[in-house]
């Protein structure tokens, strides 16, 4: 399969993987953990998404991924499906810096922009770094996050773990949604740190639509022009946290 040609003299080698790293410097005055601080110790949570949404063979995971976050916890909404998803990564395309609706992509910044312009959030914050993002998982909420995808990461293994191996096909835009310290996955010695991220690719893709990435290769994805966003529609703050799902933590053994 050739490359195909994306926004900014971007390519992929799979159409669905059209998400373009895209980095605004005024970025750096909205991190989220100004609103997580840094004391809080790393724990584990989950935050239930209760649809599936399918991209199928087309482009739009930023649409998708975006749209995940709106279906989940700890702030719903209601009546988002496919359709849904393709209008907010039109949107997206339309507010993004690159002019032009003749080639495929957007950004993950602009997939916020596009979920504020339509009401569903007045702000939105940004991640710098992986303890950022566990720590907006155990307190806060999910976190779209858009980052390189590889050959290793089409299918994950049968415990739903992903291996990050050589062999980049495009970027992908997907929605973290917990984090699990002490994972116990099926075949692997002992216990280990991982997230769980919420795939537009079907609910059959992985297990049931979801698979695990170890935090060590996130930071990895997250360093190699990944990046993660947070939208800011909750209560700031360990003291206020939102109840969690623990259904993450008795999927991979955490808790009974």
């Amino acid at each position: 399969m050739g490359a195909l040609r994306l926004k900014n003299g971007n390519t992929t080698i799979d159409p669905r993987l059209d998400r373009i790293p895209e980095f605004d410097e005024r970025s750096k005055d909205y991190p989220i953990r100004m609103l997580v601080t840094e004391r809080a110790p790393l724990r584990s949570a989950g935050w239930a998404c209760p649809s599936w949404l399918n991209q199928g063979h087309e482009g739009a995971c930023v649409g998708f991924a975006w749209s995940h976050e709106l279906i989940a916890t700890p702030v719903q909404v209601p009546g988002v499906n496919d359709s849904f998803a393709r209008e907010v990564y039109k949107d997206a395309r339309r507010l993004d810096e690159w002019p032009g609706e003749n080639y495929s992509g957007t950004s993950v910044l602009a997939g916020a922009k596009a979920v504020v312009a339509r009401g569903y959030m007045e702000e939105y914050r940004w991640a710098f770094g992986v303890d950022d993002v566990l720590r907006t998982l155990g307190y806060f909420g999910p976190v779209v996050i858009g980052v390189k995808w590889y050959d290793s990461m089409f299918e994950p293994a049968p415990n739903g773990l992903l291996e990050v191996l050589p062999g980049e096909f495009g970027g992908h835009a997907i929605l973290v949604r917990g984090v699990s310290l002490k994972a116990r996955l099926d075949g692997q010695g002992g216990t280990m740190p991982v997230v769980r991220l919420r795939n537009s690719w079907g609910r059959d893709w992985g297990v049931d639509g979801d698979c695990y990435l170890r935090v060590e290769d996130l930071e990895k994805l997250l360093k190699d022009e990944g990046e993660a966003c947070v939208p800011v529609t909750r209560k700031s703050g360990p003291l206020s946290a939102p109840e969690a799902d623990l259904d993450l933590l008795r999927d991979t053994g955490e808790v009974a």
